[in-house]
């Protein structure tokens, strides 16, 4: 399973606990986050820095303890800029056993929310529950299951309230469900980047035109299906050069690339070094 999978099949999880959590900062493979879903809910807390965030068609821009609440099954994607953020994956199944709860859960995890930090640090009881859930978190999810169970309730408890008080920015998509029809395009991409790739077959796989599909595809992902396929194998060599004995030749080979050049060309255009500064910073 390639450590970008679009769709991820993987499941977050600590030991036999349906929840993961990852600190991740510039030095982590996974710093920029390529457009991509899960069925599992997500919660991003940025720490520091700025991290646009595209939801669907949406763009929300987060800053230092701001906080974002990612449904399960949508499709999003980040840009960080000196960001250190923390994410916690669940599977909501954890919090939906008794059916007075699940009742109340369910119109919050079923819509992506964010909140900024004015807005949390204005109502202590909902930052404690942030601060709360993640410090344990930090401390080890395996040794803190039943604290960190209980940590989400508060935070989905506070949520809940602050929801009530229209305190919360839902980030909406204007196309709905029709955003799910590029997931066989990604899905595509993920399989295929080390092949050729044409415009056609990725709308066919769509059943979009080419240039209705061209239009849609920048709309949701923020960037043309063409470049998204180049910043896309760059990513993938990036973690090549880091992780493995590869040459920069070869690695251009494995991801796309017949010309040594071109590719590294590409990579300055989206990393603004070379393939062998990056190897070696």
């Amino acid at each position: 399973m390639h450590y970008l999978d679009y769709n991820e099949q993987i499941q977050h999880r600590t030991g036999d606990f349906p929840l993961a959590w990852y600190p991740v900062d510039v030095h982590h493979e996974r710093y920029r986050m390529p457009m991509h879903w899960h069925r599992e809910t997500e919660l991003i807390c940025v720490r520091s820095g700025r991290l646009s965030l595209y939801i669907d068609d949406r763009e929300v821009v987060a800053g230092p303890g701001d906080l974002m609440l990612i449904a399960g099954g949508v499709i999003h994607g980040g840009e960080p800029e000196d960001c250190v953020y923390e994410c916690a994956v669940f599977d909501a199944a954890l919090l939906l056993g008794p059916d007075a709860c699940a009742r109340r859960l369910k119109g919050v995890l079923n819509h992506s929310i964010f909140m900024k930090a004015g807005a949390i640090d204005a109502d202590a009881v909902l930052r404690g529950a942030t601060e709360a859930l993640f410090g344990r978190c930090r401390d080890g999810v395996a040794e803190n299951v039943l604290e960190i169970t209980g940590g989400l309730y508060a935070l989905f408890g506070a949520l809940l309230r602050c929801r009530d008080r229209a305190a919360l920015d839902t980030p909406s998509s204007r196309f709905g469900q029709k955003a799910e029809q590029l997931k066989p395009a990604l899905e595509y991409i993920e399989t295929h980047y080390g092949q050729a790739i044409t415009l056609e077959e990725l709308a066919r796989l769509t059943g979009m035109s080419s240039k209705y599909f061209c239009r849609f595809f920048k709309t949701i992902v923020h960037r043309s299906p063409i470049d998204y396929v180049n910043y896309y194998r760059v990513e993938c060599a990036s973690h090549f050069l880091t992780s493995g004995d590869m040459t920069v030749a070869e690695i251009a080979q494995h991801c796309g690339y017949n010309d040594s050049s071109f590719f590294i060309k590409q990579f300055r255009k989206y990393k603004g070094i070379t393939p062998k500064q990056y190897r070696k910073a």
